[in-house]
């Protein structure tokens, strides 16, 4: 039962960073397509690689937690 707790849990987290990544990356393309500072771009930009890193790795993450709860409960 813990580790579907904590199983549920990372999930939830990861859905959450895959949101907020997909919203970076569409602030990023927008302000792209609008011409906006090189500066900006540049922030944006390193904000949508950082969402997008964190997002591969807690899926990774959930991935593992849960092969780890299929283990111990069967």
């Amino acid at each position: 039962m813990f580790w579907t707790a904590v199983w549920f849990i990372v999930n939830i987290i990861f859905v959450i960073s895959f949101i907020l990544f997909l919203f970076r990356q569409r602030a990023f393309s927008l302000a792209k397509m609008e011409g906006a500072e090189e500066e900006k771009l540049r922030k944006l930009h390193r904000w949508s690689k950082l969402s997008g890193a964190a997002s591969i790795l807690l899926f990774l993450a959930t991935t593992v937690i849960f092969l780890v709860n299929m283990k111990v409960n069967g």
